[in-house]
């Protein structure tokens, strides 16, 4: 005859165990060094990043704008614009607008700079990121810069963009435009640590 024999199942006993106060110190400690090392690098990082792409964005403004007016046979210009909507101050970081610029419409002049009338706005930029600013120097005017239908600048007189972050002028980038409407990167050329603009000059940042 088979006995019944009963099977008793025991609860395994597990040891919880989490981290003491010294390992949890010890981890905090790891994570203050790597931030102390990585932090600056990555801020600095991402200057540079933010400073190439506003570089590359007034760049490629200029480009557009010169094109339009020789395609099209007649002026085109680039402002600093606030709203997106119309020319506004000098500071390009804020926005800038590219538009036809041959007084189409009531109200509207060509060739002065000013969107007006009826005058066809080709393309709106935005602000540029924070930190940075974009101004000229040594145009006609601060606020815009004008291409006629040989891509020239409209009144012979090359000037600068310079683009600065919170580094100040020795870090900062530049785009040089001479009177045929062309554009080239400013370079440091007497080795000062700052890069001259279209008069030979050291670029100065706001």
């Amino acid at each position: 005859m088979r006995v019944f024999q009963p099977r008793f199942r025991f609860a395994s006993t597990r040891i919880e165990r989490g981290f003491t106060l010294i390992e949890l110190m010890m981890v905090l400690v790891i994570i203050a060094v790597l931030l102390g090392v990585a932090g600056p690098a990555f801020q600095e990082s991402l200057r540079r990043s933010r400073l190439q792409s506003s570089l590359n964005d007034t760049v490629s403004m200029l480009s557009f704008a010169r094109s339009e007016a020789v395609s099209r046979n007649g002026p085109v210009a680039a402002c600093a614009s606030t709203d997106g909507a119309s020319c506004s101050g000098s500071a390009w970081e804020s926005g800038w607008l590219v538009f036809v610029d041959d007084g189409d419409g009531a109200g509207a002049t060509a060739r002065d700079g000013v969107v007006g009338g009826s005058e066809e706005i080709l393309r709106i930029g935005d602000p540029a990121p924070d930190e940075i600013t974009v101004r000229t120097a040594n145009f006609p005017a601060a606020g815009n810069i004008i291409f006629i239908e040989s891509g020239r600048l409209d009144r012979d007189q090359p000037g600068t963009f310079t683009i600065c972050d919170a580094r100040g002028a020795a870090f900062a980038r530049a785009v040089i435009v001479n009177v045929s409407g062309q554009g080239r990167l400013a370079v440091d050329a007497d080795d000062s640590g700052t890069v001259e603009d279209d008069a030979g000059n050291e670029v100065a940042c706001p």
